[in-house]
């Protein structure tokens, strides 16, 4: 692709210089404050000429501004960041919370999957069992059966209502997470209501080539290569690796047997710059092969439950492929294109369940025109026209189910002064659902001492994935598509380049939303409509380096649920949730980093009478860096052993430990 249309800014304002004692000592008062009282409660202008980044270099700091050589007279320039136009074809920030994880902050942790790291996210709430099964995910309180995670722009199916394989994702395949919450979700490609989690396959150069390996508690052993290289005909590159889990934990509850688990992961890119215009690819590949346990009769309380089973077996094959291509048709006129698949096949045996097979497909076609017009000479002013249709279409194998959904979409961003202001709207023509319009407005207003304040609001569709319908065991044919409207407000500090705070509060009033649910009286859990639900939320995320060796954040979330009908609380959606982490460097080559996650109890059923315990965990990290290109390390989850149950009848993994190589070559 061009330059001038695969990388983006959007202005800052700075401080007058690097140095800000007063604003450091009221963050650091700030943060401690805040942190202490998390863990206790426990319950602006665009720059002239822009350095613009390769996609997946690693970033500076986000904010720095660029110093002139000594003796030059010119001024400094503003600081900017830059994104490509495969998940941010915009001219600005969204007024919203979002936050990104690039290749250095998903290494930073060395967890082997996204249930690590997303597990920091403010707003996020993930449900997990043993180790390596499928995590049930809700975002603001909405989940969702497909779409709530996406990669490479394609949306993803879940396993089935809200329940997706985080542990199929390595990190070691991704270069960038990217968190997304509230309103506007259909500039990504996503159609969920709380917001959405989209991941980016790995794009490597030949210097980035790399050897992960690791082994450790539950006799685990986890290994990964990449390289990349450069042609004529384009830039390759691959990813492969393979994890096993020879003496896993019981998943069931009240079982002794250990299960076993088998995966293999690989990923490849392409991509192709022209004179106008540019081509890109990639392919995602994932299969899973485990011992489960099933449902039977569980005493005493005479209910069905999952338990031990001998016979039990999953396995789960993904693939996710993608072609996208661009073209700049004028000056202030760029039109891409991009079709995307993804095939998802679950196959499952157990005692007391007949065997059975359910493969879901999904096909897309987006395309986007993406017009950008300077509003004065030195385009400080700008505003950004994005227009274009966006059809899906599912369907399941063998089984005569089929949803076809058309969305002509329509998207205007403006830059004046210090205001900006956004606006978006979506028409789906549903074969199923009907006919369903939404749309969202934002501002978003700089302050001095480089502070901003923000609002949005609008309303939100989605119809029920193929999964959430078909599932043998989990699904509902019956279920009618959810919809939303809601509002936040936001506000956000930078006193530092590598210091932030952003802080927000929403509310969102749920309509028919969809969520698994668990009848305590026969044991059965499947997919069903809440009438209605109240979701009232804040959230606040801070990060900060106190000395050169010492870093800290703090994120967390608070969330109130309730079905105004019944006044019963929504299940599965703790009230307070809270991560403090902090990482030093004791030494040159060796770094300690350190994270607590609290979260509060909840209900496991709608109707609120089986309760999940509060559980405080502790996770360790101890890196030496034995070359510039060799890290070993000793990583610590949950060392405390707090096995409180996230849900009901499962296993929470206890305390694990592992010892890493990371090698470049």
């Amino acid at each position: 692709m061009l330059a001038t249309h695969r990388y983006f800014k959007r202005r800052q304002k700075t401080s007058p210089g690097r140095k800000c004692p007063a604003s450091a000592v009221v963050l650091n008062g700030f943060l401690l404050c805040l942190s202490t009282g998390a863990i206790a409660d426990k319950a602006s202008a665009p720059a002239h000429a822009p350095r613009l980044r390769p996609v997946g270099e690693a970033s500076a700091p986000a904010h720095a501004p660029y110093l002139p050589p000594v003796g030059s007279d010119k001024v400094l320039l503003t600081p900017m960041t830059v994104y490509d136009d495969l998940v941010y074809p915009e001219l600005i920030e969204p007024p919203r919370m979002r936050n990104q994880l690039d290749r250095n902050a998903l290494q930073a942790t060395e967890m082997s999957n996204l249930n690590g790291v997303l597990r920091s996210q403010s707003g996020l709430t993930l449900a997990q069992g043993s180790g390596q099964m499928m995590t049930g995910i809700s975002l603001r309180g909405a989940s969702g059966g497909q779409g709530l995670i996406t990669l490479d722009g394609v949306p993803l199916f879940a396993n089935f209502a809200g329940f997706y394989s985080l542990s199929h994702y390595s990190l070691d395949a991704l270069d960038r997470v990217t968190v997304t919450r509230g309103s506007g979700g259909e500039r990504h490609g996503s159609r969920t209501l709380g917001g959405a989690i989209h991941l980016r396959t790995r794009q490597l150069q030949a210097k980035d080539s790399f050897l992960h390996v690791e082994g450790g508690s539950y006799d685990t052993v986890r290994g990964a290569t990449g390289t990349g290289l450069t042609t004529k005909a384009g830039d390759f590159s691959a990813v492969v690796g393979r994890s096993d889990v020879f003496n896993g934990i019981s998943q069931a509850q009240n079982g002794a047997e250990r299960d076993d688990f088998g995966m293999t992961h690989a990923s490849g890119n392409w991509s192709k710059e022209f004179n106008r215009g540019g081509l890109d690819a990639s392919l995602y590949f994932v299969r899973t092969d485990e011992d489960i346990d099933g449902p039977g009769l569980v005493l005493p309380r005479r209910t069905i439950g999952w338990v031990d089973d001998k016979r039990g077996q999953f396995s789960d094959e993904t693939w996710v492929a993608q072609l996208r291509g661009q073209y700049n048709l004028a000056s202030y006129w760029n039109s891409s294109l991009q079709f995307g698949f993804t095939q998802d096949r679950q196959k499952m045996a157990s005692t007391a369940i007949r065997p059975f097979s359910l493969t879901s497909q999904l096909f897309m076609l987006d395309w986007k025109n993406t017009h950008r017009l300077p509003l004065n000479a030195d385009s400080r002013n700008q505003a950004l026209l994005v227009w274009g249709i966006n059809t899906q279409q599912q369907h399941a194998l063998n089984l005569p189910v089929t949803q076809t959904v058309i969305s002509p979409n329509v998207r205007g961003e403006l830059i004046m002064g210090a205001w900006q202001w956004s606006a978006d709207a979506r028409s789906d023509h549903g074969d199923t659902y009907g006919d369903h319009q939404v749309f969202s407005l934002g501002a978003n207003r700089s302050l001095p001492q480089n502070m901003s304040v923000w609002a949005n609001g609008g309303t939100g569709y989605r119809q029920p994935g193929i999964s959430e319908l078909m599932h043998p065991v989990f699904g509902n044919k019956a279920l009618q598509g959810e919809h939303n409207a809601g509002g936040e407000i936001g506000w956000r500090w930078r006193p530092l380049p590598e210091s932030e705070v952003k802080v927000s509060g929403y509310y969102q009033n749920y309509q028919q939303m969809i969520t698994i649910q668990l009848d305590t009286k026969t044991g059965v859990s499947r997919a069903g409509n809440i009438q209605e639900a109240d979701v009232w939320g804040a959230e606040m995320q801070s990060q900060h380096r106190w000395t050169s060796v010492w870093e800290s954040g703090l994120s967390y979330s608070y969330m109130t649920t309730k079905n105004p009908v019944t006044q019963l609380r929504v299940p599965a959606r703790p009230e307070h949730q809270s991560v403090f982490w902090n990482e030093v460097q004791l030494l040159q080559p060796l770094k300690l980093r350190v994270e607590l996650t609290v979260r509060s109890g909840y209900w496991f059923d709608v109707a609120n009478t089986l309760r999940a315990h509060s559980a405080p965990r502790v996770n360790a990290l101890l890196k030496y860096r034995l070359t510039s290109k060799t890290d070993a390390y000793l990583r610590g989850e949950n060392i405390t052993d707090e096995r409180t149950p996230e849900l009901n009848d499962f296993n929470f993994n206890g305390a694990a430990f592992y010892l890493g190589l990371r090698t470049g070559f």
